[in-house]
């Protein structure tokens, strides 16, 4: 008979194997490791709420409602915000929310701790951004869409992350990569770099919460998601 208790004991199976591949093991990478642990997650999170279609919303859900770190997971990634208000023509508003990160210069290695804010934090600054604008830059949905999506479906991480940290740092949920994109105008960007140790470090911590809901598992699907804007 099977234990209820199995999760974290196969996510840490699962985590072991990415930090394996990681160091370079069997030919591995940053690639290989990330595909492990999201697809572990993804596999978790279809576990919680079953069906077809909703893999996104489920894997976000799942990394913003479960585990201790949950609320850095909700953290918004102030560089891709900026970068997508730029994008869009909302100068004003990135102009806003990118003050303190301009402040830093275009050169400086800078990681989430330095520059990504709280959904309340930004609410604060500029209250009229719907919350389903920010929590699209948030670290959960960011981690679905620049790493596990792109590396199941194109091999590599998205237009907006990257493989290759730039600091040493460790312990880090995310930091930025600094990306020189015209030599003629030094226009720049930043992308954003998911930590693997932290990553396996949340996973194990998210299997073990699970395992406490064994005896209410499948959960009833919620009207809304949390990326498309329930508290």
């Amino acid at each position: 008979m099977r234990s209820e208790t199995w999760r974290a004991d196969w996510m840490t199976e699962k985590c072991a194997i990415a930090e394996a591949l990681l160091r370079g093991e069997a030919g591995g990478s940053y690639g290989e490791a990330v595909i492990v642990v999201c697809a572990a997650l993804s596999a978790l999170a279809a576990e919680v709420w079953p069906g077809r279609g909703i893999d996104r919303v489920r894997f976000v859900e799942l990394l913003v409602r479960h585990g201790p770190q949950r609320s850095v997971l909700r953290t918004i990634s102030i560089p891709l915000l900026v970068r997508n208000l730029e994008a869009t023509g909302s100068r004003v508003q990135a102009a806003m929310f990118g003050q303190a990160l301009n402040a830093l210069g275009p050169s400086r290695v800078v990681t989430g701790t330095d520059v990504d804010k709280t959904e309340s934090e930004l609410a604060t600054v500029y209250p009229g951004l719907a919350p389903q604008a920010l929590r699209k830059h948030s670290y959960a949905s960011l981690l679905y869409e620049e790493v596990r999506s792109s590396y199941a479906h194109e091999y590599r991480p998205g237009a907006r992350g990257s493989a290759w940290p730039m600091t040493m740092l460790r312990d880090l949920p995310v930091s930025y990569v600094n990306r020189l994109l015209d030599y003629d105008t030094l226009e720049t960007t930043r992308l954003i770099h998911f930590h693997v140790d932290w990553l396996t470090k949340h996973g194990i911590e998210v299997a073990a919460e699970i395992d406490t809901l064994s005896a209410t598992l499948p959960c009833e699907l919620p009207k809304e998601w949390w990326i498309e804007g329930a508290p």
